[in-house]
């Protein structure tokens, strides 16, 4: 089922602003991966969700959209995050589901099978979408642009980041920003920038010290990581969620996340047993943490 909640639609006012952080020098030398989701206000869920003949995941969805995928993990350690673009946002015709971060999680079992698989997941899903593709190694980073272009770079030590703009300046030669799209584009760099910042003065990272990055105001209230809203009212697009991995060489994956929107917190280690619990369908989990 495809859900035609159009990405146009969202992004017509200064909405979605994710910032993504991530650093192959986490505790216990593990890799760790973070991410702030911004949008308008929705109902969040954290699900696993099990389909025959695929990989079991876990990941931040919508309760009204389950297939839609901000970020998430599956059982053989792969992480999905992503962020929607501000260059080409009109060429987003899809519905919010419509990415392949799903495709993903459901059928790989490391980051760099990905890439010969590019071009056809392109073809399926072609919006412009950012996606970070994680293992315990390697951090592939791809970036797609209208017409079926895309760039990806592959991360294997030190930090990461990304927002909302290019990264690959061959993507985006002579676009014609509208004044709307270079305040946004200002906004996603002060992020992008403060987001780095923080993160390489971080040595041995935890899920807890990326939480705190997720925290940080240091820019204001609508161009900070963690983003109250410019303008005081129930709908203006703030800061929803933070959620973060940790991926270890033969250690489960931990995960954490913390709905900001309503105060739930979830603190989980994928152990084979966990997996276990869930055989079919789609399931909702329960915050476990305070």
């Amino acid at each position: 089922m495809k859900y035609r909640l159009s990405l146009l639609s969202l992004l017509i006012t200064n909405a979605f602003a994710c910032t993504t952080f991530a650093s192959f020098n986490g505790t216990n030398d593990s890799f760790v991966m973070a991410k702030n989701r911004d949008n308008n206000p929705d109902n969040q869920v954290i699900e696993v969700v099990t389909e025959k003949n695929k990989f079991k995941y876990l990941a931040l969805s919508r309760k009204d959209v389950p297939d839609f995928v901000s970020a998430g993990v599956n059982e053989r350690g792969v992480a999905v995050f992503n962020e929607v673009t501000i260059e080409y946002s009109d060429k987003a015709v899809g519905g919010i589901a419509d990415d392949f971060s799903k495709d993903i999680l459901q059928n790989y079992s490391n980051a760099l099978a990905v890439i010969p698989d590019i071009p056809k997941l392109i073809k399926k899903y072609s919006d412009p979408v950012f996606y970070q593709v994680a293992d315990r190694t390697n951090l592939l980073s791809i970036e797609v642009a209208p017409n079926h272009k895309y760039k990806y770079s592959i991360t294997k030590i030190g930090s990461f980041a990304h927002t909302n703009n290019y990264q690959d300046s061959a993507l985006i030669k002579d676009y014609p920003y509208s004044e709307a799209e270079k305040q946004r584009l200002a906004n996603s760099q002060t992020r992008y920038n403060r987001a780095l910042e923080l993160i390489n003065t971080e040595s041995s990272i935890s899920l807890d010290d990326l939480q705190n990055i997720g925290l940080d105001r240091n820019a204001g209230n609508d161009d900070s990581i963690f983003r109250t809203g410019a303008k005081p009212a129930p709908r203006t697009s703030k800061s929803l969620a933070f959620f973060a991995v940790q991926l270890n060489d033969n250690q489960p994956t931990q995960v954490q996340v913390n709905l900001y929107s309503v105060g739930e917190k979830y603190n989980y280690k994928l152990t084979n047993d966990f997996w276990k619990q869930y055989e079919s369908g789609i399931t909702v989990l329960p915050p476990n943490s305070k």
